[in-house]
């Protein structure tokens, strides 16, 4: 269970709630660039319109763009900071409800730790949440909204970098997993395909579907 503080723990369900009102807030940014995107065409042109000079023209149109960029560049900004915290509250939840079994594929893992991360030469990468024990890792990436391409870089980098940036572990086998509140039927399909296993919330615990996980 999340908490903000001692005193105060969050429910799922407040955890959802905020995700919701985060992601209504995220479409509503969405519209506002949008107007902001039209107002602008037709700022230029009403401009362009009227400005005889080509000179004159070319720099009220040149001005346009870098306000209307910066604006851009503000609201942007704001949704990068909106999806930081979803991704920080998404995994905190799923690292807590897999810390009491440590339980992943069938497997009991001894230890679990959250936001590993490793830097050596060119390779450098974060998992978001590790478990492991004598012979087995289990990766597991947390996404707020899992896609299809999640789970290609999972298969193409995670297993290989982190026996790379951790060589302690470079023997064991290593189990992919990832973990989300929304996942499609293509993700279903994908992480089917290509042995990664799949945890999703179901109430106030989390679901866990891993019958097809394979070692990497």
């Amino acid at each position: 269970m999340i908490t903000t503080s001692k005193e105060e723990p969050m429910t799922f369900e407040q955890i959802r709630a905020m995700f919701q009102d985060i992601g209504r807030k995220q479409e509503e940014t969405g519209r506002v660039l949008e107007k902001l995107g039209k107002e602008t065409d037709k700022r230029i042109k009403e401009v362009t319109e009227q400005l005889g000079g080509m000179g004159n023209s070319r720099k009220a149109v040149d001005r346009q763009l870098e306000i209307t960029g910066k604006r851009i560049k503000e609201i942007s900004e704001q949704l990068g900071g909106m999806g930081n915290s979803n991704g920080a509250f998404a995994e905190d939840y799923f690292a807590n409800a897999l810390r009491e079994k440590k339980m992943f594929a069938g497997l009991q893992f001894d230890e679990l730790e959250t936001n590993m991360k490793s830097k050596q030469g060119a390779i450098k990468d974060e998992f978001d949440i590790v478990m492991y024990n004598g012979n087995s890792v289990a990766l597991i990436e947390v996404k707020y909204k899992a896609k299809t391409e999640d789970l290609e870089k999972m298969v193409k980098n995670k297993a290989s970098n982190f026996r790379t940036l951790f060589p302690y572990y470079a023997g064991h086998k290593v189990y992919l997993g990832i973990a989300s509140l929304s996942f499609n039927d293509y993700v279903y399909a994908k992480a089917k395909e290509l042995g990664i296993g799949m945890l999703k919330q179901k109430g106030d615990t989390i679901e866990a579907d891993t019958s097809f996980v394979r070692a990497y």
